[in-house]
């Protein structure tokens, strides 16, 4: 997928670099920048999510969107580590 084509999809979906950035679980919009301008290629699950994002309905892209931010979210919470009794 092309900069531009990334740039192209984020934008027609109205998303901020940072909204994106959040939505793939990247630190920042800065990846999302730099995606975008060449500098550095986005991985394959991101490209396959914005190639489904895009061929979608713009409503049920924004519904799976909302859905891949909210399970991002939980997955980036910190764990609860289990204690053991001691012996």
């Amino acid at each position: 997928m092309s900069p531009a084509k990334f740039k192209e999809i984020r934008e027609r979906l109205g998303l901020t670099q940072a909204d994106l950035a959040e939505i793939l679980g990247l630190s920042g919009k800065q990846p999302i920048s730099h995606i975008e301008t060449g500098f550095r290629n986005p991985s394959p699950l991101s490209q396959a999510v914005m190639s489904v994002a895009d061929e979608l309905p713009e409503k049920k892209a924004k519904e799976l969107l909302d859905l891949l931010r909210k399970h991002v979210k939980v997955a980036k919470r910190p764990k609860k580590v289990k204690k053991h009794a001691s012996a």
